[in-house]
């Protein structure tokens, strides 16, 4: 079992990372033992331009969300610039578009602290 950040263990998870790939997240609250699933499949795949995820997000079982993600990669100066944008339908009880957005900054910011980190 990994633990994560906030709270978050991840029991399962597997990616199939390719056009028409798919990928599973599983985690579970430490508060409150509820599994939160994510379910993925590759749409389409730009090397060093663009990634293009569908994804369902579900808690205890139940779908909260349905969401269409794309990562654009962008020449920057020396660097790359990552744009992420999502388009989510969020179900009774979900998250929220305010959740969804705050856990991909989280996300992201890790990511940027990793390319940061001295080699």
């Amino acid at each position: 079992m990994v633990r994560r950040g906030r709270g978050l263990e991840r029991p399962a998870s597997d990616l199939d990372f390719r056009e028409g790939g798919r990928e599973t997240a599983i985690f579970r609250d430490d508060k409150n033992g509820a599994e939160i699933r994510n379910d993925g499949h590759y749409e389409d795949i730009v090397p060093g331009r663009r990634i293009v995820v569908a994804y369902t997000m579900s808690v205890g079982g139940r779908r909260i969300s349905a969401s269409l993600g794309t990562i654009e990669l962008r020449p920057q100066g020396d660097g790359t610039r990552l744009l992420y944008t999502e388009q989510g339908a969020f179900f009774d009880g979900a998250d929220g578009p305010q959740m969804r957005e705050q856990g991909w900054r989280e996300l992201l910011d890790r990511l940027a602290e990793q390319l940061q980190a001295p080699r």
